[in-house]
Order: C-alpha cells, then sequence, then structure tokens
C-alpha cells in the first residue's frame, strides 16, 4: 500500500529499550453515516479505550519495536506488537533527536497510488509540564485524498524525538464508500518513565486549541452537533 522513496536521515534516536510512553486518545467530535470511517480504525480504538501504553522493546538501526498495551473501556487490557520504521511510517511516532525546524522528517512516497509530499518540520515550541519546560518539534499539514481535506498536526518531544501530541481533524469528507463524515480526534502523552520527565501536560497548546476551534466552528456550521451514539464503552 505504501511504496517508500530512497531517503537517508542522518539522525540521533533519542529512545531506547525499556522506555514507555502512555497515551490518551478522544474523540472530540464525531458526525457521520458509519463508524469507524475506512482506514481510520483507530478513531474507534481510541474511543473505546482509558489509555494506550508504547514500551521500547527494541531497536534496530532507525526501525523501534513497541509493544503496545491497550486498557479499554471495559476492563481489558490487549497486547500488540508495533515495528515503526523512523524514516517511513505513515503515521509517526518517534522521529530523531534534536531535530531542526525545516528538517525533512519523511520522503516523498506513494499512499494507494496516490502521491504523499515529504514532511518537513515547521518552528518548535516550549510545551509545558510538571516537570518544567520542554522543546516541542512541529508538524502540521493537510492531506488532499481526492479533494477531501484531512488536517494533521504532530507534536514531538526534541530531545527524545516522541511524539507527545496529535491532532486530525476533517470536514464533511467522502470516503470511496460514499461515508460522509466530520470528526475531530486527538491522541496526547499522559505519562512517561523517561528520567526527569514528569508528565502533566498542558492542555490545549495555542495551536491545538486554535485547531480545535476552527474545525468546531466549520463542523457546526454544516451538521447539528450530536453526541457519539452506540459506539462509546
Amino acid at each position: 500500500m505504501t511504496v517508500p522513496a530512497l531517503a537517508q536521515y542522518d539522525w540521533d534516536v533519542g529512545i531506547k529499550v525499556g522506555d514507555w510512553f502512555k497515551y490518551k486518545g478522544t474523540l472530540r467530535l464525531w458526525e457521520g453515516d458509519a463508524f469507524p470511517p475506512l482506514l481510520l480504525d483507530r478513531l474507534q480504538t481510541w474511543n473505546a479505550s482509558d489509555w494506550m501504553e508504547y514500551t521500547v522493546t527494541d531497536i534496530e538501526e532507525f526501525i523501534v519495536t513497541f509493544e503496545v498495551t491497550t486498557h479499554w473501556k471495559d476492563g481489558t487490557e490487549t497486547v500488540d506488537t508495533l515495528e515503526e520504521d523512523m524514516m517511513n511510517s505513515m503515521n509517526p511516532m518517534v522521529i530523531g533527536a534534536n531535530l531542526t525546524e525545516g528538517t525533512e522528517i519523511r520522503p516523498e512516497t506513494e499512499f494507494l497510488g496516490y502521491p504523499v509530499l515529504a514532511k518537513f518540520l515547521n518552528a518548535s515550541v516550549m510545551r509545558e509540564y510538571e516537570s518544567g519546560s520542554r522543546e516541542t518539534n512541529v508538524l502540521t499539514y493537510t492531506d488532499d485524498v481526492l479533494g477531501n481535506y484531512y488536517h494533521q498536526e504532530y507534536l514531538f518531544d526534541k530531545e527524545t524525538g516522541i511524539r507527545v501530541y496529535y491532532q486530525s481533524n476533517a470536514t464533511d469528507v467522502v470516503d470511496i464508500t460514499e461515508n460522509r463524515y466530520s470528526y475531530i480526534a486527538t491522541f496526547e502523552l499522559i505519562e512517561t518513565n523517561v528520567e526527569n520527565w514528569i508528565v502533566i501536560p498542558e492542555f490545549p497548546t495555542g495551536t491545538v486549541m486554535l485547531l480545535i476551534f476552527v474545525a468546531i466552528t466549520v463542523c457546526v456550521g454544516i451538521y447539528r452537533r450530536k453526541k457519539l451514539k452506540g459506539h462509546t464503552g
């Protein structure tokens, strides 16, 4: 499904085996014909779970293996394995450490036969935690899938390269099955065992708050907002 372009990145890996990162996924807005929409199964996972913990179990060059424990709202837990290719993955969990504005973090590639542009870091921001401020790399872009626009924002801790925040939203989009929908979803770091890093995250950041307000305003103008029915745990 994905054909990566050749790329050579001279990066340092900022995480190590044994590090773990716990996240909370939240479906903040949903309006649509069928749930979850095609290729967005993660929205259902986030909506039905309390948290997801990613533990680094192996690092080989730029391939990072995570053991992913999902704690579901019904009290059960499941364990899966994620192999992250830091050079080519479509939905990055980790990038190189101490990267700077303008750095290419994903090469130009293809997805389902459609071109996907290379990704470059935007300016960094400071993100506040209980243990103090940490510099954070920002990646924002919009995917155009046959005239349907999906807005993405990633925040990566600069020192470790790990994702600390992700937001995705779309308004009045239609997939290939003719399912029409709008949504806002977030995925945020809530705890880690990394030394000297106590996570009580600021939420939302200024950029994230702006994106949420814009997305909600547009969505409300098109739809009557209502609660997700029949999909909460």
